[in-house]
C-alpha cells in the first residue's frame, strides 16, 4: 500500500506537454518519428549508430518538441514575476532530491508521466519509484546513460544559473547530511533492501521454476551477502557525492552527463528524452 497526497492542482509533466500538442499535433508523434527514422536505417541494411540517435534527437527537438516547451508553460501558468520564481526555485530543490535519490539509491527511471508537479507550490512527487534490480543477478543496476532526469525543457527552465547553483549546492548538502552519521543511514537500507532481495529471490524462482513447485526461501549467508553488497554500492556512491574540497565536486561531473546529448540520445523514447 502506498499513500500519496493528492493535489487538485497537480499534473504530470507529460500532462504539460500533453497540453501544448493538443493545439499542434499527437503527444506521441516523436516517439513515432523516433521508430521511423530507425526503420529507414535498417532498411538500408546499417545499423543504429550513435550518431544516427544523435540526429534524431536534434530533429525532434527542433521540429517537435522545443527546449522552451517548459519554460513557456511556467511563464503562463504564473505571469507574476514573483510567482514564478518562488515556482522555479521550488521546482529546482524538489528536483535535486529526487536526483540524487535515483541516483545514489539506483532507482527505476523517472518518466515523465510519473513526476507530478503540484502547480500551488512547486512541489513534486512521484508516483512510483522503486530499486532497479537486474532480474538475474540481483544486483543494482548501474548500467545507465544518463544518472538522473535534467532533460533539455528542464535544464532551459532551470537556467545555468539554477542548475550549477541551487540544484547541485541541494545535492551536496543533502548527500552530505545522510553520510554524517551514516550507520544510520546504512541500517534503514539493510533493512529495506533485505525485503527487496526476498522479492526478487521469489520473482525469480517463479519464473525459472516449474508450475505448481513451491518456492524455498533465500539462504541467509546468501540473502545477507546480496544485501550488504547492494548496501555497498549505495554508500559509495552517497560518499563519492558528499565529498566537495576545493569547489569540486562529482556533481558537477553527473549534471554534465545527465544533460549531454550524447547521452540523452540513448535513453528509451519513452522517457521522452527531449522533453
Amino acid at each position: 500500500m502506498r499513500l500519496v497526497q493528492d493535489s487538485p492542482s497537480s499534473l504530470s509533466l507529460l500532462d504539460i506537454y500533453k497540453q501544448r500538442c493538443s493545439k499542434l499535433e499527437e503527444y506521441d508523434a516523436p516517439i513515432l518519428r523516433y521508430y521511423d527514422r530507425l526503420q529507414m536505417v535498417q532498411a538500408r541494411g546499417s545499423q543504429a549508430s550513435h550518431q544516427v540517435l544523435r540526429d534524431i534527437l536534434k530533429e525532434v527537438q527542433t521540429n517537435m518538441v522545443p527546449r522552451g516547451m517548459l519554460k513557456e508553460w511556467a511563464v503562463r501558468t504564473y505571469p507574476n514575476a514573483t510567482d514564478y520564481f518562488a515556482f522555479r526555485k521550488m521546482f529546482t530543490g524538489q528536483l535535486a532530491l529526487l536526483g540524487l535519490a535515483e541516483f545514489v539509491l539506483h532507482l527505476t527511471r523517472l518518466n515523465p508521466d510519473i513526476l507530478q508537479v503540484e502547480q500551488d507550490t512547486g512541489q513534486l512527487s512521484i508516483f512510483y519509484f522503486r530499486f532497479d534490480i537486474d532480474d538475474t543477478s540481483g544486483e543494482l543496476d548501474a548500467n545507465r546513460p544518463v544518472p538522473f532526469r535534467l532533460t533539455p525543457n528542464i535544464a532551459e527552465f532551470l537556467t545555468s544559473v539554477g542548475i550549477n547553483g541551487l540544484l547541485s549546492a541541494s545535492m551536496i548538502s543533502s548527500a552530505r547530511c545522510l553520510v554524517q552519521p551514516n550507520f544510520q543511514l546504512v541500517a534503514l537500507l539493510r533493512a529495506i533492501l533485505r525485503d527487496e532481495m526476498i522479492a526478487w529471490d521469489k520473482k525469480k524462482q517463479d519464473d525459472t521454476l516449474p508450475a505448481g513447485s513451491q518456492p524455498f526461501n533465500m539462504k541467509g549467508e546468501l540473502l545477507n551477502t546480496t544485501v550488504m553488497r547492494a548496501v555497498n554500492a549505495i554508500m559509495t556512491r552517497l560518499q563519492n557525492l558528499a565529498q566537495f574540497e576545493g569547489g569540486e565536486s562529482k556533481i558537477s561531473t553527473l549534471v554534465a552527463a545527465a544533460n549531454s546529448p550524447d547521452n540523452l540520445c540513448r535513453m528509451d523514447p519513452s522517457w521522452h528524452p527531449w522533453l
